[in-house]
């Protein structure tokens, strides 16, 4: 559970973006605190996975503030104005963050563990040994200690996305994005990686979720944020929105959600 009182761990002011003359974002303002689990939820098209890689500055935005940490993200003010942070400042922007995203992207040629460790040992200069063990313990983490040696082909959708979970982990980050993290999974593969994220919930990681999984959204989060055409339209306790929406759009989006699942 968060400790309002705090800084934020990730504070959006304003944030703007747009993709030639279609504005994606449209003035966001979002605060996630320490030990926070928000789940963004939406429409396809409303803006989710565009805020997300945002925040870590994967898509540059054009206006507003992101801050992770206490750091600017992406951006930093001179006297002549706004300008791009360097690599090595961004790099270190970006530090405090683990980031899992629809497709699992492992390396084909690696295998499990050397997936998990790859970065450690080439970003923060690990040796093999003090890495491998680092990366056994998150496969442990994630229940895959035994695949250790397999190859990515020889994995499940589910599996593979553990991987890329237990590799996010590795660097011990203080939050962690997910962008759909479940979507390009078998609908019997979900509940694998639903499981892990909710275990790190309990362990009071704090986490960012863009996600379809309004069953997640409903039980796994302290905050549900509804986004719709680039706005957030509503935020707060996930029981208040789910049973009593305020605003007519989440209320219409709910209702086609329930009819879905019939």
């Amino acid at each position: 559970m968060s400790t309002t009182s705090a800084p934020p761990a990730v504070a959006v002011r304003g944030l703007k973006k747009r993709f030639g003359p279609r504005t994606v974002l449209d003035g966001i303002d979002l605060d996630v605190h320490e030990g926070d689990v928000v789940c963004i939820i939406g429409p396809s098209g409303s803006g989710k996975s565009t805020l997300l890689r945002c925040l870590a500055f994967l898509d540059r935005y054009d206006e507003g503030d992101v801050t992770v940490f206490g750091r600017p993200m992406g951006w930093r003010d001179t006297p002549l104005g706004r300008t791009l942070a360097g690599e090595k400042e961004l790099a270190e922007a970006r530090a405090p963050l683990g980031m899992v995203f629809q497709h699992f992207h492992l390396w084909p040629h690696l295998d499990v563990l050397a997936n998990v460790t790859l970065a450690l040992r080439l970003a923060r200069g690990m040796k093999r040994a003090e890495a491998d063990a680092v990366g056994l313990a998150m496969l442990e983490r994630v229940g895959l200690a035994g695949h250790a040696r397999h190859a990515p082909d020889q994995l499940s959708g589910g599996q593979k996305q553990r991987v890329a979970i237990a590799r996010a982990l590795a660097v011990k980050p203080r939050a962690m994005l997910f962008d759909e993290p479940t979507s390009a999974l078998d609908p019997e593969l979900v509940g694998e990686v639903l499981a892990v994220m909710k275990a790190l919930a309990a362990e009071g990681m704090t986490m960012v979720i863009v996600t379809h999984e309004m069953g997640f959204a409903a039980h796994a989060a302290n905050r549900t944020v509804f986004m719709d055409a680039g706005r957030i339209v509503e935020e707060g306790a996930p029981r208040d929105l789910f049973r009593a929406p305020k605003s007519p759009r989440l209320a219409q989006f709910l209702e086609t959600w329930r009819e879905r699942s019939i």
